[in-house]
Parts: C-alpha cells; structure tokens; sequence
C-alpha cells in the first residue's frame, strides 16, 4: 500500500506538471505571444528545474522531506493559478523559472521516498513501475486539455488541484526512513573519458525531447490543429516512448548498443524531416509519425545510461547517471528557445527542422565514435534498465548500481 499510495502522488504530480506544460503553450498562441516569447518562457521551465535540482537538496536536508514537499507543492499550485491572473510574458517566465525549481524539489523528495519504500530485491521493479506510472500520467494529462477552454481559468485550476492533491498520498504515507538526497556526480570531464557517446547524447536529447515538449503545442495551433488534436499529438510522443522503451532495450543487450543509438538517432530524424516537410499532413498521419518520433528519441536516453554502465564499476554508476541527468537538463533548458528562434526564421515546421539536424548530428557522432573504441565484450555488458530523466534521486533504484547514494539522510 506504501508503494501505490507514493505512485499515486506522482502520477498527479507529473499530471499537473505536463497538463500545465501544455496549457502554456496553447494559451500563448491565444495571447498572441511570439514564438521566441514562448520559447524563453518553456525554457524557464527548465532552467528552474536545472538550479531545483542542485539546491533543492540542502533545502529538503536542513527541514527535512515532508516540509519540504509541503512548502513547495503549495507554491506550486498557486503558481499554476497565477498563470492565469498574471498572462503577461515576464510573469511567465518568472512564474515558469519557479514551478521548475519547485517541480525538481518535488520529484527528489518522491524519489527519495520510492527509494525508501523499495528492498534492494525489488527496486529493479519498482522503477520499471514509476517509469510506468510516470509516462502514463503525463500522457493521461494532455486528455485533461480537451475539458474546458484554454482561454479560461478552469484548466489552470484542474493544474493547481492535481499538484494539492499530490500532498495527500505522499504526506500520509509511512514509507520508512527516506533516502539521501545530497547529489554526487562526476565531473563532465571524467564522464566524457569514460563514455563521451553518453555525455553528448544526454545534452542533444535533453535539447530536443525539452523541444518539442516545450514548442509542440506552439506547432499545431500555428498549422491550425484543433485543442482535442493538439492534446493528442503531444500525448503520441509519450505513448510512442513507453511502447518502444522496452523492445529497444531487448534489443541493444543484443547487439553493439552503439548500432540502437545510431539507428534511433538516423530514425528520429528521418520522421522529424517528415513532419517538417509536411506540416499541412492530416491529424492522424502528424499524430502517428509524433508516436513514433517519441519511440525513436525517449528511450535513447536510457540507451545513453546503459552504454555509461557497459564502462563502468558498480560503484560509480550513481554518480556518473547523476552527471547525465544534469546535461540533460542544461539541453533542456536551451532546447525550446533554440527552437522558437528557427521557426521564428522558418515557420513552425522548424521546430522539426531543429530537431532533425540535432538527431542527424548525432547519429554522425555516433557513427564516429566506432572508430574511436572498440565495443565492449559481452561478458562486460549490463543488461538494459530504463531511468527517467527526472533527479539524481532515482537512480539508487537502478538495479546495477549500489543501491545507495553518498551523503546523510535528512532528518524526517
């Protein structure tokens, strides 16, 4: 009961974070805002998550998980209403920076507790079921648009409720001593030494899964998709990643991970050239090549990990996955401007044309590095697991690694 009631929680937290996510960017097109406004302001987003993420950790140390995931949940919801009094660019971005920083809070502390709830035996399952959780509410949330009109205060309401609401299941829920928060991560030199493979690919996805999160929405109003369309593209991507997320796992413990990272790079842009090309396609054709984008470019995040993992002791793969979660999210905090500033240049269909030669760029690189090393003996190689891109606090969870993280417990 422990388990489900903390999944709960998360599920109306990634359910209010990526609801709110695509509000803003229908609700900016209604404004009138331009689309390099909109990029800043997704942008923020990730920017206040990146900085949440280093310094929400002292924070949750010094007064512990459950007052501050009380303090930042309720700043979280009241700025999701503020969204809606406050619709002014500034406001925006200022309001984005903080729900950011407060949403990476958030996450540590309800991985910190998954982490707290699982036995050394069952944490390889509890993480394929927070993964689960997680990519399954985020999809169920782009529904949520369909409800009432963008334009109104309803949406930005249903946005604060979920957030609320995620107080109760965590908060209530005895789930034992919590885990360690305090991050360590290797520094970006010795993680390029040990895989520079996993270093840039961490950087280019953060740049273009933040990308189309962040513009997509922006995308389809402009070639003129209804709301109930728009919903559903964004949610293709996410329903494309949980499908492929597995098989392509399967798959890379086969073969030289290096062939999946190079064929889902070269797909991924194959599909975004498409959609560039053919922004005045039907809804069902742009919604089912969005699903399939998702099930080319999501996963590799993890496929990046598992190749780290295949260079690694046991002992350094918290600290080094640590170090990619933070490149992830500096791509991810440049990802939607670097894009709002090509289709300023292009039209919307530049979002895809960014993220088409940002994937083409990779897979290039990727090919390269067959050159430059050798692939790893069989016996060396780690099975697949599949981590969310979400916090260092996570990944004690990871079924390879050692199971715990370097630091003090906070105090509870």
């Amino acid at each position: 009961m422990q388990l489900w009631a903390l999944l709960a929680g998360v599920a109306l937290l990634v359910a209010g974070n990526g609801l709110q996510a695509t509000l803003l960017g229908v609700r900016a097109g209604l404004e009138g805002m331009a689309d390099e406004t909109v990029g800043v302001v997704m942008s923020a987003h990730f920017a206040g998550f990146v900085a949440g993420s280093i310094y929400a950790p002292s924070l949750i140390q010094r007064v512990g998980h459950i007052r501050a995931f009380a303090a930042l949940a309720s700043i979280a919801s009241a700025v999701a209403l503020c969204f809606a009094i406050f619709a002014t660019p500034l406001a925006w971005i200022a309001l984005r920076g903080l729900h950011g920083a407060c949403y990476a809070g958030l996450v540590i502390v309800a991985e910190s507790w998954l982490n707290a709830s699982a036995s050394r035996e069952r944490r390889g399952r509890v993480l394929a079921l927070y993964m689960i959780v997680m990519y399954g509410s985020w999809t169920a949330s782009q529904l949520f648009l369909t409800r009432a009109p963008a334009d109104g205060f309803v949406l930005f309401c249903l946005v604060s409720v979920c957030l609320s609401l995620a107080l109760v299941p965590i908060t209530l829920t005895e789930a034992g001593i919590p885990g360690v928060v305090a991050a360590t991560r290797l520094k970006l030199g010795r993680l390029y030494a040990l895989s520079p493979l996993a270093l840039v690919g961490s950087f280019v996805l953060g740049l273009t899964v933040s990308a189309f999160f962040g513009m997509a929405p922006t995308f389809a109003q402009s070639i003129g998709l209804e709301k109930d369309a728009i919903a559903i593209f964004v949610g293709a991507m996410l329903t494309g990643a949980l499908i492929l997320q597995w098989p392509l796992g399967w798959l890379s413990d086969r073969v030289d991970r290096r062939y999946v990272i190079v064929g889902t790079s070269a797909v991924a842009a194959a599909i975004a050239a498409l959609i560039a090309a053919y922004p005045e396609a039907s809804p069902g054709r742009l919604i089912a090549l969005s699903c399939l984008l998702g099930g080319a470019t999501m996963p590799a995040y993890s496929l990046c990990v598992a190749h780290l993992n295949d260079h690694i002791e046991e002992d350094e793969l918290i600290a080094a996955a640590s170090g990619l979660v933070l490149v992830y999210g500096i791509g991810s905090a440049m990802g939607p401007f670097a894009a709002s500033v090509v289709m300023g240049s292009l039209g919307p269909e530049g979002l895809f044309v960014f993220i088409a030669v940002a994937m083409v760029a990779y897979a290039v690189y990727s090919g390269y590095r067959f050159t430059q090393r050798a692939a790893p003996a069989p016996e060396d190689k780690e099975s697949y697991t599949a981590v969310p891109q979400t916090s260092h606090a996570a990944l004690p969870l990871h079924r390879h690694g050692s199971g715990k993280a370097e630091g003090e417990p906070a105090p509870r």
